[in-house]
């Protein structure tokens, strides 16, 4: 594959966020994503490695498998024979949020290695949606009516366990809501891998890349004026003004929120102030 630019991946990945949800392939989209880390990413390469993954599953469970073989013999090929799994003890590594290096390394954050998880398994047909459940992304398997957790290496869990799950993590500041366990839209799955980025980005101030991270998120929330006075405030921190004036134009035609707006105004009188300095 020819070497592909940031500004071609940005493209190509807009093009995808602008897609009905049903229609947006996940596994490419997640790529994409990627590729402006990776501008020389061979898309086509990884995905073709997936649906080797899918055949390899296929001939395992053989003609005659059902559904549920197929899920079980997935489940037995990601995570017990190529041993996919969490990676705890670099969490925050942002490679964990590229598909890329998920596939290279074996190891990854929950939602990265779950999308991994329902490439594949759309290939073989079966039945599989993500989960966000809050603080740790699951697959949903409707074929085994169970609930497939790919950072502890592919552990099955009930509805019970998944509630149970949530209990420990939070404690009894989470209220459980069956809607927890709801199968979450491609889309979603895309802000959140951002998300992540996001965050970890801003706790290391590595700013390009949170305006970067926040540029890719507004595709899909374009209304959301709280990522337009964080995009800004990121914007400035890099040194670009200008970009920095327009989008706060951008919240301050968007917002209904009179703080934002007062900290909108106030980050754009200084702007503009600085910038009749340098002039």
């Amino acid at each position: 594959m020819p070497e592909t630019s940031n500004a071609d991946f940005r493209t190509l990945f807009a093009g995808q966020a602008s897609l009905a949800d049903e229609r947006v392939d996940l596994p490419r989209s997640a790529l994409y994503l990627a590729g402006e880390e990776y501008p020389s990413l061979p898309v086509d390469e990884y995905l073709g490695r997936i649906d080797g993954m899918a055949e390899e599953v296929r001939q395992r469970a053989g003609p005659a498998a059902d559904r549920e073989s197929l899920a079980r013999n997935l489940n037995q090929y990601l995570f017990d024979r190529r041993q996919f799994t969490g990676n705890p003890q670099d969490y925050y590594n942002p490679e964990n949020s590229f598909l890329n290096r998920v596939m290279d390394t074996g190891v990854g954050i929950p939602i990265t290695l779950s999308v991994l998880y329902l490439g594949i398994a759309g290939r073989l047909g079966l039945r599989c949606y993500g989960v966000g459940m809050p603080g740790h992304f699951l697959v949903g398997l409707q074929d085994l009516d169970l609930y497939l957790d790919p950072f502890h290496s592919g552990q099955l869990l009930s509805a019970g366990d998944c509630r149970r799950l949530a209990a420990e993590m939070f404690g009894p500041s989470l209220e459980w809501r069956d809607e927890f366990l709801a199968p979450c839209p491609n889309k979603l799955i895309l802000y959140r891998m951002l998300n992540n980025l996001r965050q970890i980005y801003l706790s290391g101030r590595d700013f390009r890349r949170h305006v970067a991270a926040l540029e890719r998120m507004l595709l899909f929330e374009p209304t959301g004026a709280p990522l337009y006075l964080e995009l800004a405030q990121a914007q400035v921190h890099i040194g670009d003004s200008e970009a920095a004036l327009s989008t706060l134009e951008t919240l301050l035609a968007r917002s209904n929120n009179e703080g934002e707006i007062a900290v909108a105004r106030r980050l754009s009188e200084t702007l503009r102030r600085n910038r009749g300095r340098v002039n």
